[in-house]
């Protein structure tokens, strides 16, 4: 049941109009009228008065039941594990149809309502969707409406204003596109950095420094990504000297990984995902061009990294690094021990042509 749906029925239970109801938590009878009919949402402040004049938990009034909820919440979230601006039509229905069955029973799990909002765009460009841009745009609107309402990760925020701006543009409303794209933040301060200028204006020197590290972290991912996407763009135009050219710039973001990674003895978990990544793909092509020194260099590469995470792993106490957040916030998808050992092996058959 959606949040619309649970106030109705518990307003029933208490013998409540819509207007009494109204007058007890100091909003308009339209405003209840729109949240029963789904039309729009309370807002996160007034969860807790509801809750209280209707006499039910919080939980209970979004339609959480402890023990169904979380089996559920956790089912979906192992199924969305590491995506980012999806472009494969097929995982992008998959996901859709999981995230979308979860999302119109709790709309109020931001991390799911993304996976809503990424896929129905996706599916929408193309043209797996048979709807009219108001339509498309209105179910954008919901999705980004419980997003915007009870989301706290500002990357998770700044994605949901890019996919907005993505999706009026794709409909050709450029205006309304551009509006959302200048709530992105510019690369010299994003709201991290301003948060730790904020922080050390005040004397709060640990907190700066927390913040600025967040903000640091957010920009290496940024660089690696930048880089990722050229070469994607050189293997798609496919002219002469292509894969020489992917080869550079993979090596390339391979240098500066290798920065981000030496600040100190503690290892970042998605740097890790984007070295031993990499590596497999360095192997790979330099195997496919017969590039024997460098493929085998690359793999040697690829079993130290290995070794040296999965000894972070058995023993991180005490490690530190000088511009990244001990104890990690970034999440250990695609970096288990299984992941990697799978990435070597694939690696080690690539080379199995120069044995």
């Amino acid at each position: 049941m959606t949040i619309g749906q649970m106030i109705k029925l518990y307003r029933k239970e208490k013998n409540f109009t819509q207007g009494q109801l109204a007058e007890l938590i100091g909003v308009s009878t339209q405003a209840i009228s729109k949240w029963e009919t789904d039309a729009g949402m309370p807002d996160i402040s007034q969860i807790v008065p509801l809750a209280k004049v209707l006499e039910v938990s919080t939980d209970k009034l979004l339609g959480h039941t402890d023990e169904d909820y979380e089996r559920e919440l956790k089912t979906v979230r192992s199924c969305l594990g590491g995506i980012n601006l999806i472009n494969d039509v097929e995982k992008a229905a998959k996901l859709y149809d999981i995230s979308l069955r979860f999302f119109n029973k709790y709309p109020d799990v931001p991390d799911v309502a993304l996976c809503c909002l990424e896929c129905y765009i996706e599916l929408f460009f193309k043209k797996k969707l048979d709807v009219q841009h108001k339509t498309f745009l209105e179910e954008c609107e919901r999705y980004s409406n419980s997003i915007f309402r009870y989301e706290n990760n500002p990357d998770n925020i700044c994605k949901t204003y890019y996919l907005m701006a993505r999706a009026y543009d794709l409909c050709g409303e450029t205006i309304k596109a551009e509006g959302f794209m200048q709530n992105l933040p510019y690369i010299y301060g994003d709201r991290e950095y301003w948060e730790a200028e904020m922080a050390y204006a005040d004397g709060k020197y640990d907190i700066a420094l927390e913040k600025i590290k967040k903000s640091f972290a957010l920009k290496a991912r940024f660089v690696a990504r930048s880089i990722r996407l050229a070469a994607r763009i050189t293997r798609q135009q496919n002219e002469s000297g292509a894969k020489e050219k992917c080869i550079a710039l993979n090596e390339y973001m391979l240098r500066i990984i290798e920065a981000f990674l030496s600040g100190g003895e503690y290892l970042p978990h998605r740097q890790i995902f984007q070295k031993t990544s990499l590596l497999l793909a360095l192997v790979k092509e330099n195997a496919e061009l017969g590039n024997k020194e460098k493929a085998l260099m690359h793999m040697q590469d690829l079993y130290e990294t290995r070794d040296r995470y999965f000894d972070f792993l058995d023993s991180s106490e005490g490690r530190h690094c000088l511009m990244f957040i001990e104890g990690d916030t970034d999440g250990f998808w695609d970096s288990t021990r299984e992941d990697i050992n799978e990435r070597v092996a694939m690696a080690e058959e690539a080379i199995k042509q120069f044995n």
